[in-house]
């Protein structure tokens, strides 16, 4: 079986990062011979949806996937054969990052078929979990109606392969040192408190989200933590 994280940030070692990591470890948790592999999106070049409707034209050489060639080309069809999809991203002006989006009109858009109602012609149907990373708190994020600004891909992955679970992780460190950077509405020692005291939550409950992915693979009953819905 093979699961994949798809790390939306430009960070390697970042928050996402680490709970992407930490969800796989989830993954394994359960299924200990498990393939997981993580793809970061900025190691490629590659544009988003251009439009063409080559994956729509019926009885068309590339109906049903995408005909872009690019550096994603051949990992697109391999992606929609995974067992498992664990997609994070850092929060951008109130959104997941402009790379992630791009990656996700190229893997979601050629299995979207318009019949009256949307419906897949996905390969493969798999369970799907959204991480994402924000500065900002809590109560910000529902001030802001964050759980509906980023609910469209979420939407668009759930009718392709499945509803997915989400998690979200408040109030993150920028900087490794705040004092090198104009950040004065940000307190770095809230901010270190805060990542001391509920970072090492966050991951857990990224791991959960993991195992409970394997275990809905496997037919074992998705312990609460993890299973689709909010976190």
């Amino acid at each position: 079986m093979t699961f994949y994280a798809i790390n939306g940030s430009p960070r390697k070692r970042g928050n996402t990062a680490v709970l992407l990591d930490k969800a796989l470890q989830g993954v394994k948790d359960v299924i200990p011979d498990a393939d997981t592999k993580i793809i970061h999106v900025y190691d490629y070049s590659y544009t988003g949806c251009v439009s063409c409707y080559a994956c729509k034209r019926k009885g068309g050489k590339y109906y049903g996937r995408c005909a872009k060639k690019d550096a994603i080309s051949s990992l697109l069809p391999e992606l929609s054969q995974a067992d498992g999809l664990i997609i994070g991203s850092p929060v951008y002006f109130h959104s997941l990052t402009g790379q992630l989006q791009a990656f996700l009109e190229r893997l979601l858009y050629p299995y979207l078929a318009y019949g009256k109602e949307y419906y897949s012609i996905a390969p493969k149907h798999m369970p799907v979990a959204f991480v994402y990373t924000m500065n900002a708190t809590e109560e910000k994020a529902q001030q802001m109606n964050y759980q509906i600004k980023l609910s469209p891909m979420e939407e668009y992955a759930g009718v392709v392969f499945s509803p997915p679970a989400v998690l979200y992780c408040y109030d993150t460190c920028q900087f490794d040192d705040y004092k090198r950077y104009m950040a004065q509405r940000f307190s770095e020692e809230k901010k270190l408190q805060r990542r001391q005291e509920h970072f090492p939550i966050d991951c857990e409950n990224a791991r959960g989200m993991g195992r409970a992915m394997a275990q809905k693979i496997t037919g074992q009953n998705p312990t609460a933590e993890g299973s689709p819905g909010r976190i």
